[in-house]
Order: C-alpha cells, then sequence, then structure tokens
C-alpha cells in the first residue's frame, strides 16, 4: 500500500534507527495495531 497515513513497522523502524532491538519487540505489537486503528478511523470518516 502507497500512503502517506499508513506505516508497516519495518517503515517506522527504518524511519527511526534510535530504536533497538529489545525496543522494538516490545514496540512492535503497539504500534502496528495503533497505525492499524488510526487507519482504519481515518477511512470510516472518508466513507
Amino acid at each position: 500500500m502507497n500512503t502517506n497515513y499508513y506505516k508497516t513497522w519495518e517503515e517506522y523502524l527504518a524511519e527511526h534507527p534510535e530504536i533497538d532491538e529489545k525496543e522494538a519487540q516490545v514496540m512492535a505489537p503497539k504500534m502496528q495495531s495503533y497505525e492499524e486503528e488510526l487507519f482504519a478511523f481515518v477511512m470510516f470518516l472518508c466513507g
């Protein structure tokens, strides 16, 4: 998907190199779910 409003976890990590592996393991599930919820909300508003 090519959008400015949705980022995969891999794209997020590429933009934030300061996140180490231990932090990434804790953050990954939460951040990805937040991105998906936000994208679903934006799509709801557009629909």
